[in-house]
Formats: structure tokens, C-alpha cells, sequence
């Protein structure tokens, strides 16, 4: 009851205002009304047109109590009321805090610990390295000098390849072949020391002077020696003749 008494009596003001524009617009109704119930023609007009200016009668008489009411309210039931709000809610009691005084810890005395000697260790005899001698090099073989052909017969000479030439693919064949009454010439090889005949590779027809013999191909050969002949025969047949020896790879 007092927290609807505080409510009614802070919130008066509002009250009035709102009761106060609802009593403008009720009168406004009912001047209407009484305006169209003067001018209905018809007695239903009439009457719809008195009800509505009782309605709005009536709801201004609730407005007035409720004004009345509120005014009463906040006047004379806030003073009556004041004592037991008071009861409801009394003022706190101050509590005073009394500080306890702390106690302040004796000091301890530091116990100072006996440093810890650490033996010296002794010190140890190096071992001397033991040093290595390296192995002795191995001489890498040279190869053999690479020289012109010894042919000392003019109608037979062989420029290229030279005197221990290594070939390890085809290779042309350079040189001379020329002689009075010219038949042909060709081209012969064998392993190098070994026995017997020379193995026919190529001939030609015609003289050449310093110039392509023809391409001698080793390939499918064993490596090792071998010796390349150049023999030039004339329509008698006689024959000049030239011998290089020359080393194929694997």
C-alpha cells in the first residue's frame, strides 16, 4: 500500500496532464454530437447522437474521480504514510572496524653454507698424432707421340692418320696415291704383329694427291694396333706402297 501511495504521488503531474487532454478531447465529443443531434432529421440520428454525448459525460465524471483521487493521494496519504516507510526501511547502523595490528616475524639468522672444494684433475699426456705418409702416386702412362707415316715411296703416302694416332670411331684417310700408267689404289688393314695377309677394305680408280683416300670405319673391332696400308698399283702391276699403325679404343 505505501509503494502504491509513493507511485501515485511521484507520478501525480503525469497524471493530470493525461486526465486533462482526455477531458479536451471528450468535450470535443460531446459539442459534436450535440451539433449533429441539433441537425439530424431523423429521431435514430437523434438518438445515436445523445448516446454519444452521454458516453462522453460519463467518462469525464470518471476522469474528474480519478483526477480527485490522485489529488487526494499525493496530498494526504503520502504525510500518513511517511512513518511507515520509515520503519520499512530504517538507516544502516555504522560498523567501525578496529585494525588488528600485525605481527612482525623475528628475523632468522642466514646460516652461510661451507663452500664445496672441487679437486683439480691432473692433467693428462697428450698423445703426439701419428702422421701418415701417403701412398706413392702411381705414374699415369703417356700416351705415345703421335707422328707423320714413314713412306718413303712417292706413289704411296698416307698424311693422315698419324704414327700412333688414337681412333676410336671413323676416321678419313688422307694422303697420296698417284703413279705413271695409274690402275687404282686401296686401302688394307690388319692387327698390328700378326701373321699373314692384310684384310681388303676399300679401292678407287682414280689418282687423288693430297687429298681424301677414302673413310676407314673400325667399328666392331677389337681394341688394340692396327696397321693401315696404302698400296697404289700401275696397269703393269708394280706397286708403291705406305704403313702407319695406329691404336683403336674400345
Amino acid at each position: 500500500m505505501a509503494v502504491l501511495v509513493q507511485i501515485l504521488s511521484r507520478y501525480a503531474p503525469a497524471i493530470y496532464a493525461i486526465c486533462a487532454i482526455a477531458a479536451l478531447y471528450l468535450l470535443r465529443v460531446a459539442i459534436l454530437a450535440r451539433r449533429e443531434r441539433r441537425q439530424a432529421a431523423f429521431s435514430l440520428e437523434r438518438e445515436t447522437a445523445t448516446n454519444r454525448t452521454h458516453g462522453a459525460l460519463r467518462w469525464a465524471i470518471l476522469l474528474i474521480a480519478i483526477m480527485g483521487a490522485t489529488y487526494f493521494v499525493s496530498n494526504y496519504l503520502t504525510t500518513a504514510v511517511e512513518p511507515i516507510i520509515a520503519e520499512a526501511d530504517p538507516t544502516p547502523t555504522p560498523v567501525f572496524l578496529i585494525s588488528t595490528p600485525t605481527p612482525t616475524p623475528e628475523a632468522t639468522p642466514t646460516v652461510t653454507e661451507t663452500p664445496t672444494i672441487t679437486p683439480t684433475p691432473r692433467p693428462r699426456a697428450t698423445p703426439r698424432p701419428v702422421v701418415t705418409e701417403p701412398p706413392p702416386e702411381t705414374p699415369t702412362p703417356q700416351a705415345p707421340v703421335v707422328v707423320a707415316a714413314n713412306c718413303p715411296d712417292a706413289r704411296a703416302v698416307i698424311i693422315e692418320p698419324g704414327a700412333n694416332q688414337q681412333i676410336n670411331g671413323p676416321v678419313q684417310v688422307v694422303g697420296t696415291a698417284q703413279t705413271g700408267s695409274f690402275q687404282y689404289y686401296k686401302i688394307e688393314f690388319k692387327p698390328a704383329g700378326a701373321s699373314g695377309d692384310f684384310s681388303f677394305y676399300a679401292r678407287r680408280d682414280n689418282p687423288v694427291v693430297n687429298g681424301p683416300l677414302g673413310t676407314w670405319d673400325p667399328s666392331g673391332l677389337p681394341a688394340g694396333a692396327y696397321q693401315l696400308r696404302l698400296v697404289t698399283v700401275d696397269a703393269t702391276g708394280n706397286f708403291g706402297q705406305c704403313t702407319v699403325t695406329v691404336n683403336v679404343g674400345g
